[in-house]
């Protein structure tokens, strides 16, 4: 797969709650909220006293205030993009909450002096259409019954990136290793009864579910939050496949022979 992936033409993807971690991307936001701005700057609309902050929120100020006072001056498309950018930011928030730290002491990454892990996350990509069909070709190969593809992307370490634990919202998750780091970039489950690191190897891939069965019911398997752990040297570089499964016996479904012959997500599993 690696062979037919031209990387100086990969597309990043902005559609991952990671991003909100990227020192890069608040800085072009910054740039667009003083893009909207500046004619009202221009026309001395802004107070002045908005200009001498010197904290990190000073042009997101600015926006605040010009869509509160000159709403009419600025387009509708404008203000959607400056909404979407608060709405980021307030994720991160929320990762900075008591809540989200304690997620985050889950990495089994080293924490650093002051008892952070450091955030240089790895760099998603939108999956080249010429691996997503060699994937949707492989799926049948390992599973059983009908999935669809939820989401699919590829994602770039390079030294120091990692990932922060999450559950997927799927309810199986294909991860196979397109080029593997020379240290560190094991994928880590760190709240199993014996928390494991997986490493990645070039041409290697492995399966996990992150929903709790094959029934109705599509609530979290919270044994499946985990993490992309820090390269250490070199650069790792993944496909990220989240499946989910379309032949789930409803409450009301007769079928019991069907239920009872795919019981846990082991059932569909044709490769065990």
């Amino acid at each position: 797969m690696l062979n037919t992936i031209e990387t100086n033409k990969l597309v990043p993807t902005k559609s991952y709650q990671e991003d909100v971690f990227s020192k890069d991307a608040w800085i072009q936001e910054d740039i667009t909220f003083r893009s909207i701005t500046r004619p009202l700057e221009e026309d001395n609309l802004i107070p002045s006293e908005y200009y001498s902050a010197s904290n990190d929120d000073a042009a997101l100020k600015i926006f605040v205030y010009a869509v509160t006072n000159h709403q009419n001056k600025i387009q509708e498309k404008d203000i959607i993009r400056g909404a979407n950018i608060i709405q980021r930011r307030q994720a991160l928030e929320r990762w900075k909450s008591e809540e989200g730290q304690a997620l985050m002491q889950l990495s089994l990454d080293e924490r650093t002096a002051d008892g952070h892990h450091t955030l240089s996350l790895g760099k998603r990509y939108e999956m080249p259409s010429s691996i997503l069909l060699e994937l949707q070709q492989l799926i049948p190969r390992i599973l059983t019954g009908s999935w669809t593809v939820n989401d699919a992307t590829l994602v770039k370490y390079s030294e120091g990136d990692s990932q922060v634990p999450h559950i997927d919202p799927c309810d199986a998750t294909l991860l196979i290793c397109l080029k593997s780091c020379e240290q560190g970039g094991a994928t880590c489950f760190p709240i199993l009864q014996e928390p494991r690191r997986f490493e990645n190897k070039t041409g290697c891939g492995f399966l996990f579910f992150s929903s709790n069965a094959i029934a109705a019911d599509k609530s979290r398997n919270t044994l499946s939050l985990h993490h992309g752990g820090k390269v250490e040297k070199g650069e790792k570089i993944v496909v990220q496949v989240m499946l989910d499964f379309e032949d789930r016996c409803e409450e009301d479904n007769r079928d019991h022979q069907k239920r009872k012959e795919r019981a846990t997500w082991f059932d569909v599993v044709k490769c065990l």
